[in-house]
Order: C-alpha cells, then structure tokens, then sequence
C-alpha cells in the first residue's frame, strides 16, 4: 500500500516544474483522480486537447444492480469534475465547461494560459487529497453552526444551477435515526437481490489485494482475516442483516446530515449535484471534518417517499452524506494514475 499513499500526495510546487500545457493539465488531472466513485469503480476517462480537457465515461464501469438510473455513475463524475475545475482555478487556468450528454461524452473543460495563484482555493484544493469517504462511528460532538451556514452561503452563491439543486441539513437526532432506520432497510432490500450481491462481491477484495479500483478490507475497517472471507461470502449468502446492522450504528451516530434534493432527474442534474456535493465535501474536511456517503435509502424502492418526509420537502432526494468527526484513522481507497485514465 505504499506505492497508493505515495500516489495521493500532491506537492503543488511540482506545477511550476511543468512546461507544455499538456503537462500543466496531467498535473491538474491528479486531483481529480482523486474524486471519490461508486464502489470506488473510477468511471472516468480523459482525453487531453491544446487547451482542454473531455471527460467521458468507462461503459465497462456501470453498475446494473446498483445504480439501475445511472445516478450515482454521474454524480461520481460531478466530483470528479469539480475537483479538476478547483484545482484549475487555484492554478489560475480555469475558463469555462461545457456540457455534452451523448453516448459516452460528459463534457470539456477550457483552460488558459495560468495568470498565478488564486489563495482563496489552496485549503479546499489541499482537502481533495485528504477526504475519504469515512467509514466507521461518529465521535459525539456537533459541527459548529457557523461553519455550517458558511458551507451553505458557498453552495448557494457558486452554485447556482437551473432547475435548483437543494442542500438541507438536519442535526435532530429524531431524524437521523429515521434515515438510519431507512437506511438500513434500503441495504436489505439490496443484498435480499442475488444479482445484486454478486455485483458487490466483484468490488470488495481482501487487504493484501494490488488491485487499484474497488473497495480492499480495510478501507471499510475489516479485520485481516475477515477480508479473505467477506467478499465470497456476499456473492453466495445474504448478509444483508449484519451490514444493515452496522450501517445504522454508523449512520445513526452521525451528528449532522445533508440531503441533497432536486425537481427533476436528469444525467445533466446528477452530474451538477455532483460537483456540489464534493465541494461540500471538501469543504468540512478542511476544517478536520469527515463525511460519508449513504444511499440505500434513495436508491431502494419506495425508501426515497419516508425520505421526503423526513426532510419535509415534496423535492426528490438524490444523495446523503453524514458529517462528523472520526478519531480511528482509517486509510485510503486505492486510485487508478493519470496515465491509466487517458484516452490516446
């Protein structure tokens, strides 16, 4: 695992080492490898031009079982997206996007000639290479409101879209336990469905596993041994009880929730949610924050209708996210390089 943590730090001084602007934007693109996936699948494909940079899609990559809508497979390449838009404008080389939905094609990225450092992003660009999606107990201890309220004036200031892509936050535990609850229930209807499981099992590998994609043991905090066990196990028993059980124990320790809600879905409205919510995410890790994404609930059945409710909207949910402090360290996903996401 040596070789992976390596491969996630990111000096930015290294940029000025960079002379064509083919170098400056495979620079930029470590950031964006970074972006957190659907069972860390990393959907993404780029293809570099004279002053841009196309994003498309890994068809090999979807998940049938999982994410039927395609949601989440656009809501991973919104992250992605918005962490090489970030990493652009810190750099000073950010120019516009453009969004394209055919076949494979997400979008493009335009960049100009860097007109120096833009201070205002070096704390959500140093965070990139630091979030993880948390697994694990919550500490109890409340987010501050103040830094709550300041993330919100951010998403609603810079993120403007039409149709109006919702935030709403809930810290009443009341609440939070009904998500849990849902939670929980949307994992049993999952792992109930066998084509699901044996998706599932293709993603979990045991923690000495060299594989760069997917989820190894101990990201999700498996023991050694039960890392050789668990994968198999999913594809040819129903475990859907036990991971629901710990998922609520998880999700219901959280001390704060953010749904992220919308009037419509659209490939276009996932991908913008997506850039939302990593710089939401971002955003509370770099003030020593963690999150965790749960979407059983809304991908599930009926689930999403007792999710409304619980929000108070008649807006239809499409992510959560837990927010809180962790103190077990927990270590990082693996990730694909550059190199090995590039369109020739």
């Amino acid at each position: 695992m040596k070789d992976n943590y390596r491969a996630l730090q990111i000096d930015p001084k290294d940029f000025y080492e960079t002379q064509t602007q083919e170098e400056k934007l495979r620079f930029l693109l470590q950031f964006a490898v970074l972006a957190p996936s659907t069972h860390n699948t990393q959907p993404w494909l780029f293809e570099i031009r004279e002053n841009s940079c196309v994003i498309y899609f890994d068809r090999s990559l979807q998940l049938p079982e999982a994410d039927p809508k395609e949601r989440d497979l656009y809501i991973s390449l919104g992250c992605c997206i918005e962490n090489l838009i970030l990493a652009a404008k810190y750099f000073g080389m950010f120019e516009r996007i453009e969004y394209h939905f055919k076949e494979n094609l997400v979008g493009e990225v335009f960049l100009h000639d860097s007109t120096g450092i833009h201070d205002e992003y070096e704390y959500t660009l140093s965070a990139i290479s630091k979030r993880m999606n948390a697994r694990g107990i919550f500490e109890p201890r409340a987010v501050d409101s103040a830094f709550v309220e300041q993330i919100r004036r951010i998403l609603s200031e810079e993120y403007s879209f039409e149709p109006p892509i919702k935030a709403i936050f809930t810290e009443n535990k009341d609440d939070i336990n009904r998500l849990a609850i849902l939670t929980a229930q949307g994992l049993l209807l999952a792992h109930g469905k066998p084509s699901f499981r044996k998706e599932m099992s293709r993603w979990i590998h045991n923690n000495l596993s060299r594989k760069r994609d997917g989820m190894p043991g101990y990201a999700l905090r498996m023991p050694f041994l039960l890392s050789f066990i668990i994968p198999p196990a999913i594809r040819f028993f129903n475990l859907g009880k036990l991971l629901a059980k710990l998922n609520y124990k998880s999700f219901s320790s959280t001390p704060l929730v953010c749904g992220f809600f919308c009037s419509e879905e659209s490939q276009r409205v996932w991908l913008l949610l997506g850039r939302m919510a990593e710089r939401l995410m971002l955003e509370f890790q770099s003030r020593g924050l963690q999150t965790s994404i749960f979407v059983a609930s809304i991908e599930m059945g009926d689930l999403y209708k007792k999710v409304q409710e619980t929000f108070h909207t008649s807006l239809r949910p499409q992510f959560l996210l837990c927010i809180g402090h962790m103190a077990a360290p927990q270590p990082k996903t693996p990730k694909y390089s550059v190199d090995a996401k590039l369109i020739p």
